[in-house]
């Protein structure tokens, strides 16, 4: 009887030692999983730059859906080197390289003249939660930026419309017909405005 007792009470700690090593490695497995999902992974995949976010789980990464404006796959731009790979170890050090990456492919698609492609990575921008004050400030320039040359092509296509405007009123006065009159004044009127749309698209 006196030998029962000292091997119930050893297999009991065994039990217990056992059980506190089982808590210790789920805490662990439960830690490292917590962890992993804040991990955000960028790698390029063909013509696409592709976010994946960490699962719960200690290792391993899933693509963030396509409907994401923020974080589903961004196509890279014509004559962009898509970036290597990058692993972020939270959400906002992610929206402030993803800034600096689409800010900067933005800049080059305007100086090339390709007014929507940057207005779209601009908005797309726009859509990330954790940026910088100074990168807000960015932001709202290259928005400024972007409508100055907007207002600049729509003034150069306003003065185009005019000139075609007034080669049609000189037909029209040409042709002696019952407009010839008043085609001859309103063609008078659109000179001025025409040549006002010409300097400030010059400029």
């Amino acid at each position: 009887m006196a030998e029962q007792a000292p091997r119930r009470g050893g297999a009991f700690q065994r039990l217990l030692l056992w059980l506190v090593i089982l808590a210790l490695l789920g805490a662990v497995g439960w830690l490292a999983s917590e962890r992993n999902q804040h991990r955000f992974r960028v790698s390029a995949q063909g013509s696409l730059l592709v976010i994946e976010r960490g699962r719960f789980f200690p290792t391993g990464t899933a693509p963030l859906p396509a409907t994401d404006k923020a974080y589903g796959p961004i196509p890279v731009p014509a004559g962009e080197k898509p970036p290597a790979d990058t692993e972020f170890d939270e959400q906002n050090a992610l929206d402030r390289w993803l800034f600096d990456l689409l800010g900067g492919w933005a800049r080059n698609a305007g100086k090339k003249g390709d007014g929507r492609t940057a207005a779209t990575l601009v908005d797309r921008a726009s859509a990330l939660p954790g940026l910088t004050g100074g990168q807000i400030a960015e932001l709202n320039a290259l928005r400024a930026d972007l409508a100055w040359d907007d207002a600049q092509t729509d003034i150069a296509t306003a003065a185009q419309l005019v000139e075609g405007a007034r080669r049609k009123l000189e037909a029209v006065r040409q042709g002696n017909g019952a407009h010839a009159a008043d085609a001859s004044a309103l063609s008078g009127k659109l000179e001025g405005l025409q040549n006002t749309l010409r300097d400030l698209s010059k400029r």
